[in-house]
């Protein structure tokens, strides 16, 4: 799926959301064929900065102490600069004021672990740069959006502005709601900027990047594509995973048969990471047991769709998506020894040996044609899968593109200047 944000700043607003969505209280796990099958979880809007594939912490509510969250200011020369509404630099024609340069700048300061009081003169000019190309890769969206005569229409303003009155009346008060802002480094209009950037990005991905669009592949070229067998391989698969052999207490056992895979794997899950190393080791060879078996049956010829629904602990195979196979290319974000399995067998071909991720267990996969029918069904996710790579590179190459005045202000800042 398209990030509609980049994942680094992203993170805080929906944080920020997620939190106001409990502002009066007091407050999945993934397919087992996936933790990188799902190949919908690919981003093309990450940035090309060095900050764009580290994970964000701030929101990490497990901290044994909540950093300070300081007033904002700016100093210059050793003065207090007055903020409201000061422009610190423009990128691309759009003014970027101190809030919202601060915004970035926090949290891209979060992704190194640190905070005004741990920074060092030394850290400042990667985060300094980090900061900008963070910002430059996310107003992309707003350049193509220009270039192409895309704009939010009266309805989309109209929503933006629901959209933030609700959040607000989740709270007990403005001053609770001001708060919580504050918490994430924003005021309440760089959070309706956000949001309209967001919605900004989903325009542009909808009509530029998806549905046949300028910068998509389209579905023609696509269909010659998904019939390269080098190019792509459909795959079901039987999962026998370490965890499903982890034995349950006897209140998580309780109605276990009538529970959904999702809610038995969750509890196995629970299980097998509560096992020391020795239980663990157990449960992994019991799995190999168990795979063996099943293996032999595929060998046998026994229906592979039976043996999936009898032993698979996928809870992908259940999806109406997937059911039917994962479609993975080289460079999809599956496991590799699934990706190496799926591609090395040929179409109708079943797997003669076990194939084992360290992470989650033995699967077993059978190669099938790809479905053409299928691919015009989901061409929208397909191709937005398959031209990932190449949107993520030309999102880099605009963004360096862009041109980028800076103030004096800007240019004074220091490791120091800013709260």
């Amino acid at each position: 799926m398209i990030k509609k944000i980049s994942a680094l700043t992203l993170s805080f607003l929906l944080a920020a959301m997620c939190l106001a969505s409990c502002g009066n209280s007091s407050s999945s796990d993934d397919s087992a064929a996936s933790s990188e099958t799902s190949s919908s979880s690919e981003s093309t809007a990450d940035s090309s900065s060095d900050t764009s594939s580290t994970e964000s912490t701030a929101d990490d509510s497990s901290a044994a102490e909540e950093p300070k969250i300081l007033d904002p200011s700016l100093t210059i020369d050793g003065e207090k600069v007055d903020t409201k509404d000061l422009v610190m630099l423009t990128i691309d024609g759009t003014d970027v004021d101190f809030d919202t340069f601060r915004y970035y700048y926090y949290y891209v300061m979060s992704v190194y672990g640190v905070t005004p009081e741990t920074i060092t003169e030394d850290m400042f000019p990667d985060i300094l740069k980090n900061t900008l190309n963070q910002m430059k890769q996310e107003f992309v969206s707003l350049k193509l959006a220009r270039d192409n005569d895309i704009e939010l229409t009266d309805e989309d303003n109209k929503q933006i502005e629901e959209d933030i009155t609700t959040i607000k009346g989740k709270y007990e008060s403005e001053d609770a709601y001001q708060e919580s802002l504050k918490n994430y480094y924003m005021t309440e209009d760089v959070f309706r900027f956000m949001k309209k950037l967001n919605a900004v990005f989903q325009k542009v991905n909808d009509q530029l990047l998806t549905n046949g669009g300028k910068y998509a592949t389209s579905l023609e070229d696509f269909k010659k594509i998904v019939k390269d067998k080098e190019k792509y391989a459909r795959a079901k698969h039987i999962l026998i995973s370490y965890a499903s052999q982890a034995d349950l207490d006897d209140e998580s056992a309780k109605d276990f048969d009538n529970k959904s895979l999702a809610e038995k794997s969750q509890l196995k899950n629970q299980a097998y990471a509560a096992l020391d190393e020795e239980g663990q080791k157990k449960c992994q060879e019991k799995a190999k047991k168990v795979a063996e078996e099943v293996l032999q049956k595929v060998k046998d010829g026994e229906d592979f769709d039976k043996l999936i629904k009898e032993y698979g602990w996928d809870t992908g195979m259940e999806n109406e998506d997937y059911k039917d196979g994962y479609y993975v290319r080289p460079d999809s974000k599956f496991i590799q020894e699934f990706k190496d399995e799926a591609f090395k067998l040929k179409e109708n071909e079943t797997s003669s040996e076990l194939v084992e991720s360290s992470a989650y267990g033995y699967f077993i996969l059978q190669r099938l044609p790809v479905d053409m029918d299928y691919v015009e069904k989901h061409y929208n996710t397909l191709v937005q899968e398959y031209d990932q790579p190449r949107i993520q590179e030309l999102y880099g190459e605009f963004a360096e593109k862009l041109e980028v005045k800076t103030t004096d202000n800007y240019d004074k800042l220091t490791y120091q200047s800013i709260t």
